[in-house]
């Protein structure tokens, strides 16, 4: 068994123990459950089509503010928390299915791309939990808008010769370090990783399937490890936590498994489209 697939089996181990503890949460006091804002079955189909159309690079996070924001399933204060912990499970299966098949990754590169995204996020999942409700909302703005920024210079980018390196190696790689330290960071605010983390790769020479495997198969691991200090919070929804285990799952084999391919130009506009009405959400309040 190579790194890379043992990794997909440790991301794989790591869903199905944050499963088990959110289910358990979720079904230990029903009453709790159904007080919760929402409804479940509003919920469900929600996370359903997040986590199918997370299969195929869109955000997962950007969807699930609009998502949160629509629903009202939580205040500002929380949506980092809600965030985080709907993108655990499924993200985990995302990258165990991908990571099984892809192209194998310089072991190195992808340590240090991993490693500094863990780091990152365990740093600001204790932050953020400690930050104000509306400082928070002003940051998500902010960050946002540097995400929409960051996915038109991956179109300029893209637009070029791509770049043809699958590895990465010193003042590169210490780079490549300190950027994901922060991505994972700010990915703890509900910032998406994947739009800066993509540009990064690709502005470092990166070949499109190499940062595609990156992509795909490491950025979960910021959920991953932030999770650790945002789910024994007990801050989330629980009606959506419990969706996205369970419906988001589902459709995010269904996703993986249909392999669905779109022009590239066209999804980076389409999240750029959702980007906005993310932002156009949070400045409405």
């Amino acid at each position: 068994m190579s790194l890379q697939h043992l990794i997909g089996a440790v991301f794989l181990t790591a869903g199905i123990i944050y499963a088990v503890y959110i289910l358990k949460d979720a079904f230990s006091d029903r009453e709790a459950l159904a007080a919760q804002p929402g409804t479940l079955r509003g919920t469900m189909i929600a996370e359903g089509i997040v986590y199918f159309f997370c299969t195929i690079g869109i955000s997962d996070f950007v969807m699930n503010t609009i998502v949160v924001r629509k629903l009202k399933l939580a205040g500002p204060e929380t949506l980092p928390d809600n965030l985080i912990t709907a993108g655990i499970v499924p993200g985990s299966f995302i990258a165990f299915l991908y990571l099984r098949t892809a192209p194998l990754v310089d072991v190195k590169t992808m340590l240090v791309f991993m490693g500094g995204l863990a780091l990152g996020s365990f740093i600001g999942s204790r932050a953020v939990g400690k930050m104000n409700g509306e400082v928070i909302r002003k940051a998500l703005v902010v960050l946002l808008i540097g995400a929409m920024i960051a996915l038109i210079v991956r179109m300029i980018l893209s637009s070029g010769e791509p770049g043809t390196a699958t590895a990465l190696s010193g003042a590169k790689l210490v780079l490549l370090g300190v950027l994901t330290l922060i991505f994972g960071f700010t990915n703890m605010l509900g910032i998406p990783a994947k739009p800066f983390t993509t540009t990064a790769l690709m502005l470092l020479g990166m070949s499109p399937i190499t940062t595609l495997t990156l992509l795909l198969g490491s950025v979960p691991i910021s959920v991953v490890t932030g999770g650790i200090n945002v789910v024994r919070r007990r801050r989330y929804n629980k009606k959506m936590a419990l969706s996205a285990v369970t419906i988001g799952c589902v459709t995010a084999f269904i996703g993986t498994m249909l392999a669905i391919s779109i022009n590239a130009v066209a999804l980076n506009i389409i999240l750029i489209g959702v980007i906005l009405i993310a932002v156009i959400s949070l400045v409405k309040k």
